[in-house]
C-alpha cells in the first residue's frame, strides 16, 4: 500500500497482501463523531470498500437502501455494507476531520505527516510499480 500526497513529499507505504484489510479513520465534519470507512486488498489496483461505520445518523450519512446494508451494532453504532470496487482512493486531508490511515497496530496521521489540505492518494500497489511512477 502507498499513501502518495500531490508534491514532492515522500509517500508513506506499509506491506499488504490480497485479503488484508485497512481503514480510514475520521471525524465527520457537521457532526463531529467517528467515521471508519473499511477496505479490503484484492491485489495492485484492485480494493474493495466492504463496509463504514459512523457513531450517529445525521447530516451526510448514507440514507438510501441503495447505499448499502445498515446495521447497528451492540456498541450502539451503524454500519453499512458496501461491497464497492476501488483502484485508489483519493483524500483531501483537514485537520477538522484528523485523519488516519490504520493498519493492523499501525496509524498513519495524515495531517502530521503531509498537513493541512493536502491531497492524497491511497493505492494498493506492487513495490516495483510504485518505484516506477515515482521516480521513472
Amino acid at each position: 500500500m502507498a499513501i502518495i500526497p500531490e508534491g514532492t513529499s515522500g509517500a508513506v507505504t506499509f506491506a499488504t497482501a490480497a485479503g488484508d484489510e485497512w481503514y480510514i479513520s475520521l471525524t465527520h465534519s457537521v457532526e463531529k463523531t467517528a467515521w471508519n470507512d473499511y477496505f479490503r486488498v484484492n491485489g495492485a489496483n484492485n480494493m474493495t470498500m466492504t463496509h463504514t461505520r459512523f457513531s450517529s445518523l445525521g447530516w451526510g450519512y448514507p440514507y438510501s437502501a441503495a447505499d448499502g446494508k445498515l446495521t447497528q451494532t451492540a456498541d450502539g453504532k451503524f454500519d453499512m455494507e458496501m461491497n464497492r470496487p476501488y483502484k485508489e482512493v483519493a483524500l483531501r486531508i483537514s485537520e477538522q476531520a484528523m485523519p488516519h490511515i490504520v493498519h493492523g497496530g499501525d496509524s498513519y496521521d495524515l495531517i502530521a505527516l503531509y498537513g493541512q489540505g493536502t491531497a492524497v492518494t491511497v493505492k494498493a500497489m506492487y513495490r516495483y510499480q510504485y518505484w516506477l511512477e515515482r521516480y521513472f
